[in-house]
């Protein structure tokens, strides 16, 4: 790796425990290296700034997921790892449909039942002075009754579809320790399989009774007509996966952000106006996609001035581009009121998030519910965070009253 020998390096553990509760010195430093550096113990090149990384997420026809582990969890007739536009947006747009602004309006009063159907048992817990583990109540449910209502999901299937879920999630092949990766991918690749068997039964019931709900869809459009059922289950398992667990984990950030800033909390609960603004600073501060994988391909590029070679696999820590002090000011201070900046806590370009809207309308109505029934709450304990990749707290617990 010629250009290598001119680089910064390092040999960061990206997916070191102690790492993942407080990560952002250790990517200030990264940056303040240089936007491209070479990562000695993985040989891939790490991208920590914001323009730096605009300039490979914005160019799908020089750095593609084909190769990547985004191939590897969701497998390669998934459009999120397609890089061929035509395709990729013949089998989005299949979609497209039910996650714009006009479809979610439909969808607000559904959400809105199950958030009132979730927070009502965890409220008059609150109310009877008691602790509430939050995740397991509201955040990890949620977004999983949500998109499984979209798909059809049977509800009672849910339970096993989240542990598959947390599987895939923490799967990725980035460990460096060889015990705790191989354990890693065995797991998710177990997950994948059951996931893979109950989606191709809910295929085989959309084919004898249709429906229109999103396994439905794709099942009988036009588009994905000649795909396989394995196929199928491909674009079925991101969409279920993506559906939930990001936005998930967005939830947990939020418990802990205002249930450690009383002032914060007060603000938003007096004037629902700023939640939006508010949690929007929490994605962009905390962050869940805390990093995007990619390839060179077509040829040798530079990025940022660095020389990269055909092939060469990149790790964008989008993590540390949401803190980047060119794009953000004070990008350290959790600011509600901050001008707003665009961050890259959805991603860019042609793989950006589908189903952003969505996460947004249910952080939004989830924390309108509660601020409804508790206009205060403060977080306890100690926060263990899974690791950056898709990074979230495991477990936040919650008590009536001011921080």
């Amino acid at each position: 790796m010629a250009a290598a020998r001119h680089a910064p390096t390092t040999t960061i553990d990206l997916m070191d425990d102690t790492l993942a509760a407080k990560p952002w010195p250790a990517l200030a430093q990264l940056r303040e290296q240089g936007p491209v550096i070479w990562h000695e113990t993985q040989q891939r090149w790490l991208i920590t700034t914001d323009q730096a990384i605009r300039e490979v997420v914005l160019n799908s026809d020089r750095f593609t997921v084909q190769g990547t582990v985004v191939e590897e969890l969701f497998g390669s007739d998934a459009f999120i790892a397609m890089d061929e536009r035509l395709r990729h947006n013949q089998l989005r747009n299949i979609w497209a449909n039910a996650f714009r602004p006009q479809a979610l309006h439909a969808l607000r009063n559904d959400i809105i039942a199950l958030v009132n159907e979730l927070l009502s048992p965890l409220c008059q817990q609150l109310l009877d002075g008691e602790t509430v583990n939050v995740s397991d109540a509201l955040c990890r449910p949620l977004p999983t009754l949500v998109i499984a209502r979209m798909m059809g999901v049977p509800r009672e299937q849910l339970d096993d579809v989240v542990r598959w879920s947390d599987a895939m999630a923490g799967g990725g092949p980035a460990y460096l320790d060889p015990v705790l990766r191989d354990a890693a991918i065995r797991a998710r690749e177990e997950a994948k399989v059951s996931l893979a068997n109950c989606l191709q039964d809910l295929i085989d019931q959309r084919r004898r009774h249709p429906a229109d709900d999103l396994i439905g869809l794709l099942a009988t459009a036009e588009a994905a007509q000649g795909l396989s059922d394995g196929q199928l289950i491909q674009n079925l398992r991101q969409l279920l996966f993506a559906g939930n667990e990001t936005t998930a984990r967005w939830l947990g950030h939020l418990f802990v952000a205002y249930g450690r800033d009383s002032a914060v909390q007060r603000q938003i609960a007096t004037d629902r106006s700023l939640i939006r603004a508010a949690n929007e600073e929490v994605l962009r501060w905390q962050g869940v996609i805390g990093t995007l994988p990619r390839r060179v391909c077509g040829g040798d590029i530079a990025v940022a001035g660095m020389p990269l070679a055909d092939g060469d696999h990149i790790t964008c820590l989008l993590a540390s581009a949401n803190r980047d002090p060119a794009r953000f000011h004070e990008p350290d201070r959790f600011d509600i009121h901050r001008k707003p900046e665009p961050h890259l806590g959805f991603g860019a370009g042609l793989h950006n998030c589908l189903g952003a809207a969505l996460a947004r309308l249910e952080v939004e109505l989830a924390m309108n519910g509660l601020f409804d029934r508790i206009p205060a709450f403060h977080q306890l304990g100690e926060v263990h965070y899974t690791a950056l990749p898709v990074r979230g707290p495991q477990a936040v617990c919650i008590a009536r009253g001011d921080a």
